[in-house]
């Protein structure tokens, strides 16, 4: 899967074990546990960290490229977006080789799923106005999967708002814009409301789609702002917090996001254990990323680095 070879990425050095001895799923599970080794939840809440760590399969959907210039292109574009995470749930059950699951009635659903797909985005986007109802198809049956194989899952949905926004700016017709509306309705309720086995759900977005007021079902939606317009927005957020990172309670979450200058500090002396040359140049380095970004503004904090920058 994509967070399996993610963590193959991160250098061994960072595990003080004997490293030959050690099987995949061993040593990425050690790997995990080092990125949660100093952080404030496993400090804060060690109960619930040991509790929940590695206990559910996530399932990360990226809906950032639904959009075209026809209905028909958004509803291949929103398959495309499904298609690509089951595809990355195929690819592992046929690498791991597991007889019984590449052999169960879910895994073949799964596979027609996918391959109905392939077979769709061979044709054109006019042919795609026939097949609005597979989006839907796609994830029950991915979740359907997921279920049978690993149990409840974690369900991350990153630009949820890209489909109702490029929907609403589309020159499309007044049927089409209702109908891809009504696609996200059922969408978003088969998700969120109507998913018996859902542990959490966490969309990602720049604008605030008001889900409630569609009728999507979604009615129990906890929103946290990146910069708050009002105190009382974030207080709920933060009565609990042992430790905001801040150390001010009205921007505990503001800033939260993305990295500080001194953050990103760190990262460069952390990284001096796998490449003790960046110890020499570090000033150097630092000037070069704030020549280069120079940061952003997050409510009254300056000098915000993107972590993907």
């Amino acid at each position: 899967m994509p967070e399996q070879e993610y963590l193959l990425t991160i250098p061994d050095t960072i595990i003080d074990q004997d490293i030959p001895q050690m099987d995949l799923a061993t040593k990425c599970r050690l790997k995990r546990e080092r990125l949660f080794e100093d952080s404030l939840l496993k400090k804060l809440h060690p109960k619930f960290y040991h509790e929940h760590f590695m206990k559910y399969p996530v399932l990360n959907i990226s809906f950032s490229k639904c959009k075209g210039n026809t209905l028909g292109d958004f509803v291949l574009n929103l398959c495309k977006a499904l298609a690509a995470v089951i595809q990355a749930f195929l690819q592992d059950m046929k690498r791991q080789n597991k007889t019984d699951v590449l052999e169960s009635m879910h895994y073949t659903d799964l596979k027609e799923m996918y391959m109905v797909y392939q077979r769709l985005k061979r044709e054109s986007s006019t042919k795609a106005l026939e097949y609005t109802s597979l989006p839907l198809r796609m994830f029950e049956s991915l979740s359907d999967f997921v279920v049978e194989e690993y149990g409840q899952y974690i369900l991350l949905v990153d630009e949820y708002d890209i489909p109702f926004t490029s929907t609403y700016l589309a020159k499309w017709s007044k049927d089409d814009k209702h109908t891809a509306r009504n696609i996200m309705k059922l969408l978003y309720q088969t998700m969120l409301k109507d998913n018996n086995h859902l542990i959490k759900g966490v969309l990602f977005g720049v604008f605030e789609v008001p889900l409630t007021e569609m009728g999507s079902g979604a009615n129990n939606i906890k929103e946290i702002r990146m910069v708050p317009t009002d105190e009382k927005d974030i207080r709920a957020s933060i009565l609990t917090a042992d430790c905001p990172h801040s150390r001010d309670g009205l921007d505990a979450l503001t800033d939260s996001f993305w990295f500080n200058a001194k953050e990103v500090e760190q990262m460069l002396d952390q990284s001096t254990s796998w490449c003790a040359k960046v110890a020499d140049y570090k000033m150097f380095i630092m000037d070069q990323i704030r020549e280069w970004y120079n940061g952003y503004f997050i409510g009254r904090f300056k000098g915000k680095y993107n972590p993907w920058s």
